[in-house]
């Protein structure tokens, strides 16, 4: 590819985003999975126009989001779990928002300014949001989560006590409340967000071993010596150095001895010059948080050493960064 078609492809790479979202707005995928197939038939279902649903049924295909034969369209089974309405695995909420873009569309801005158009962290954004997203997590994460758990289960004695920050639909944590039938969890967010977290929960059948704590993560006084393992899952990056090192310094607190420190988020390489998703994702830190990033290993073990920690390992857990465990002494 030459330098200017490589220039362009970045140019238009806005658009398969666009073309997903419109799509589960008028829920295609469904349509089309209840027995629509036809370009008339999907967009008489759907309320469009014929020759606007041809061209983005044809999109669809070009991005291999679809199937066609002969003038018929087809959802792949393997895309259908996560995109047809009536799969649990169902994604679409989070695919049709538009609250990336519009964060997105202010990215020239925060550049400018060092910081967002709106925080995402402010519990009333974060409110509005986190249930659509936690939902998407849960299903993203369920594999690297359940990779996990056994390794922090292993060896350890029964009844681990865990503390879930940041919570969400504590995918984190639930895997460790199934790997430990004694294990008790008490999952901390924000009070809107723990009613999607409670669902999850008694979905997953561990709701009687968990415990609801609300708060705000960044001013929260934890009991002190009381968990086994405090969880931080794709936490740290929505914070900046100071109120990292500030929390790191309440989980040690609240971590009996030996206790374990679990950290999961998107590290760059040392350089920062790869890989693109984790870079990328600082950007998206820069125009949704005030101080959000993405950290790289260094900085992660330095600002873990100096909150008291021990010994830092890193975990397999099948996502291209690891995660880092830190025992307290």
């Amino acid at each position: 590819m030459t330098a200017i078609e490589r220039l362009h492809q970045v140019r238009f790479s806005f658009a398969p985003e666009r073309v997903l979202s419109t799509s589960m707005k008028f829920d295609v995928f469904s349509y089309i999975a209840a027995g629509k197939k036809t370009v008339a038939e999907i967009a008489a279902a759907a309320g469009t126009s014929e020759r606007g649903m041809r061209m983005l049924l044809n999109a669809l295909v070009g991005l291999e989001l679809l199937e066609k034969h002969e003038g018929r369209y087809e959802v792949p089974p393997d895309l259908a779990r996560y995109l047809v309405k009536e799969s649990p695995e169902y994604l679409g909420e989070f695919f049709a928002t538009d609250l990336l873009w519009n964060a997105w569309g202010h990215l020239a801005d925060a550049v400018r300014e060092g910081k967002p158009w709106r925080s995402a962290s402010e519990q009333a954004v974060a409110e509005e949001f986190f249930p659509v997203l936690v939902r998407t997590l849960h299903i993203t994460n369920a594999a690297p989560a359940q990779k996990l758990a056994p390794q922090l289960v292993a060896g350890a004695k029964g009844g681990l006590r865990v503390l879930d920050i940041g919570c969400g639909s504590a995918v984190w944590s639930i895997p460790i409340a199934k790997a430990d039938p004694k294990a008790r969890i008490t999952a901390f967010d924000f009070p809107k967000v723990l009613e999607t977290t409670r669902q999850f929960a008694e979905r997953e059948g561990v709701g009687d071993r968990v415990e609801y704590l609300a708060g705000d993560l960044r001013v929260a006084k934890f009991p002190e010596r009381r968990y086994d393992i405090a969880i931080l899952g794709n936490i740290i990056h929505g914070e900046g150095e100071a109120s990292a090192r500030d929390l790191l310094a309440r989980v040690y607190r609240a971590l009996d001895s030996g206790g374990r420190l679990v950290i999961v988020d998107m590290i760059p390489n040392d350089e920062r010059t790869g890989a693109v998703y984790p870079l990328l994702f600082a950007l998206n830190m820069l125009v949704n948080t005030d101080q959000g990033d993405t950290y790289t290993l260094p900085e992660y073990r330095e600002w873990i050493n100096g909150a008291g920690f021990a010994r830092i390992d890193t975990l397999d857990i099948g996502l291209n960064s690891p995660a880092l465990v830190a025992t307290k002494a």
